[in-house]
């Protein structure tokens, strides 16, 4: 998409903006929305509007509509969380706001509910967030080897430990058996024995019964003609029924009842998202990307305004404060008043003074 595209959708999306501030706040008292579907209406629509925000900003370059576009988008999002708070306290404080019913009078698939998260929120961190990444990976390296002993203290430690298992493991031999006692226990353990070896061979018996009367229910053996006769056949089936699938699929796209099978190199969508992806590169490369020239232009101009306009802006404000010492100067003692104080805005209260509060317009127009 041309830049004209993200033009497009950011001039409907303001446009929306503005259908949903008149919706809200009607000419007519009697017409504001009131009841909770009429809020949930007016939510999705924010939320469309928000989503079209967001990807005319991710994909605009110029940097001086990107700072209009994001105070729009953030208003966006603030109002957006205003009217789900206001949400909830129309549904009895409960945070789970039932929508089913709205989305199917709208024709909204259920989709249209989740907030995506702008993407910029990641990009305009990328530093911060590289910089937590390198941090907690060395603090892990660090932890790691703090954790790796040496090896002279390797090697008594495991030691140490050894034996301490050792210790705990060891189980106390008790007093000698006597002769009676100590065949009693070989008699025990060899009848174990015998009794676990006859188990095993007569599992495997009974495993092998089992073979051969299956063999002997499937028929005699195959010899290597009838077994290579049978691989061809389930092979030539496979191959057949490949066939006659892949021809199928033809007709059905000749007589026009299944779409054309799309190439991945000519695929629209894989095109538009390269597309996108080229054009983020453009905004963002940290050389030649258009957010550097626009600091690099900033940065330039102030530099020109400074040479060739500095002494010209300098002497004026200097006569504004020369100005107003003249008219705020006592006119018994001839004393001078002091520079207003920071919290009042310093010298810039001066140069620029706040406008009149609405009752001394009020007072003015009276007299």
């Amino acid at each position: 998409m041309a830049n004209v595209t993200y033009d497009i959708m950011w001039r409907e999306a303001m446009m929306e903006l503005l259908d949903q501030l008149e919706a809200e706040n009607p000419e007519d008292p009697s017409l504001a929305p009131k009841e909770l579907s009429e809020w949930a209406c007016i939510y999705i629509k924010y939320l469309q509007i928000f989503r079209k925000l967001e990807l005319a900003y991710d994909q605009m370059l110029q940097p001086q509509k990107r700072q209009d576009m994001k105070k729009a988008l953030e208003a966006c999002m603030g109002r957006m969380l205003e009217v789900r708070h206001w949400m909830v306290k129309l549904n009895r404080g409960l945070d789970f706001v039932q929508l089913d019913d709205l989305l199917v009078d709208l024709k909204l698939t259920p989709d249209a509910l989740e907030i995506p998260v702008p993407r910029y929120f990641i990009e305009d961190r990328a530093k911060e967030l590289n910089d937590r990444e390198k941090f907690l990976q060395v603090l892990l390296e660090k932890y790691q080897q703090a954790n790796q002993p040496l090896g002279g203290e390797a090697s008594s430690t495991t030691s140490s430990s050894a034996k301490k298992e050792a210790g705990m493991n060891a189980v106390s031999s008790g007093p000698p058996l006597s002769l009676e006692e100590a065949v009693a226990v070989i008699i025990r353990n060899e009848r174990g024995r015998q009794a676990r070896q006859h188990a095993r061979l007569v599992s495997n018996m009974k495993r092998s019964r089992l073979l051969d009367d299956r063999r002997r229910q499937a028929g005699h053996a195959p010899s290597k003609d009838e077994a290579v006769t049978r691989i061809q056949s389930v092979l030539r089936g496979h191959i057949m029924r490949n066939r006659v699938r892949r021809e199928a699929n033809q007709e059905l796209v000749f007589v026009g009842m299944k779409p054309q099978p799309v190439d991945p190199a000519h695929d629209p969508q894989t095109t538009e998202a390269r597309h996108l992806l080229s054009r983020k590169q453009q905004l963002l490369d940290p050389e030649a990307g258009t957010l550097r020239k626009y600091d690099d232009a900033i940065v330039a101009l102030k530099a020109k305004v400074k040479e060739t306009e500095g002494e010209d802006m300098r002497e004026a404000i200097q006569d504004k404060i020369n100005a107003w010492f003249v008219v705020n100067r006592n006119p018994v003692t001839g004393e001078y008043p002091d520079l207003p104080d920071t919290a009042e805005g310093g010298s810039k209260s001066i140069l620029n003074p706040p406008l009149p509060s609405l009752e001394e317009l009020l007072a003015d127009g009276a007299e």
